[in-house]
């Protein structure tokens, strides 16, 4: 059996091809169960891969899809950079069947997320914020982060989540965001949701409507480093959602210590409604015999 999938960028910046967080997005793959999935994502080795597993057939209806997400190893409930690139390749397919959609519902293991075209790429709509405080103290998370005391802003650590909890620690600047180097038993210790992921979003404001970040997650005896992370720029909504903003659009650079340049577009409306869009670019495709 043959199964086709493409190969995307997603969160990319114009004329650099080599920019934003890769994905491979599996067409069709209702015949494989959670083990093969595992098995294709080691294959590909990304950070995450996608199987549209049903597409609504009613051309009359809205357009909406069954996907599941996995990086190497474990399977997500939700993550924004293939929500997006899987929402492209569903209406590619539809259009392709005579539809062309501007509008595209996935349902995920978190739940249904909308997505809507752009004038250059696609958006997602979060799911309402849930935050709670950190336990761990400014001390600790800057030793977790390889960074002194005063790099880590007091009383602004949070755990997050719009989809998958993630603790969004605000740095004093983009020096020190730039700068640090996480310790993996520290920030296994600090970092551990209650899901039992242990990641952290370090950030800090670059202007008045700019950010810079960095998200590492423990793996093993080492840690990662994603190019450009949709979940935890939702969360960063989440965390703004928190303090009161409203009516704001900020943008998010991320990547650059893994040389995947990204750029991301958060916006919160004046209910509160946690937005993320970016450039979705496919850079290939081709078929896989399983």
């Amino acid at each position: 059996m043959d199964l086709r999938y493409r190969l995307l960028n997603v969160f990319a910046i114009k004329d650099q091809p080599f920019s934003g967080n890769p994905l491979c997005v599996f067409e069709d793959a209702a015949t494989l169960d959670g083990g093969e999935m595992m098995g294709w994502a080691r294959q590909f080795n990304l950070s995450e891969t996608t199987f549209v597993t049903r597409i609504d057939p009613d051309p009359t209806g809205p357009a909406a899809a069954d996907v599941r997400i996995f990086p190497p190893g474990y399977e997500m409930p939700f993550a924004g950079h293939p929500t997006l690139g899987t929402a492209h390749v569903v209406a590619d397919l539809l259009g392709e069947a005579g539809r062309r959609p501007d509008a595209v519902t996935l349902r995920l293991p978190a739940g249904d997320f909308p997505v809507e075209r752009t004038r250059d790429g696609w958006r997602l709509r979060a799911h309402a914020p849930e935050v709670r405080d950190a336990e761990a103290t400014p001390a600790e998370l800057a030793s977790a982060l390889g960074l002194p005391t005063d790099a880590v802003c007091a009383g602004d650590s949070q755990w997050v989540t719009t989809g998958v909890e993630q603790l969004l620690v605000r740095l004093a600047d983009a020096d020190a965001v730039r700068a640090a180097v996480p310790d993996v038993p520290l920030l296994a210790r600090y970092a551990t949701s209650e899901t039992g992921s242990p990641q952290v979003y370090v950030w800090a404001w670059t202007g008045e409507r700019s950010v810079e970040v960095r998200l590492f997650a423990v793996s093993g005896s080492s840690v990662d480093e994603d190019p450009a992370t949709g979940s935890a720029c939702a969360n960063l909504g989440g965390w703004l959602v928190s303090r009161g903003h409203r009516d704001v659009e900020i943008t998010v650079a991320q990547g650059t210590a893994v040389h995947r340049p990204s750029r991301l577009h958060l916006s919160i409306d004046a209910d509160g409604r946690i937005f993320v869009a970016g450039r979705v670019v496919e850079v290939g495709a081709g078929t896989v015999r399983a």
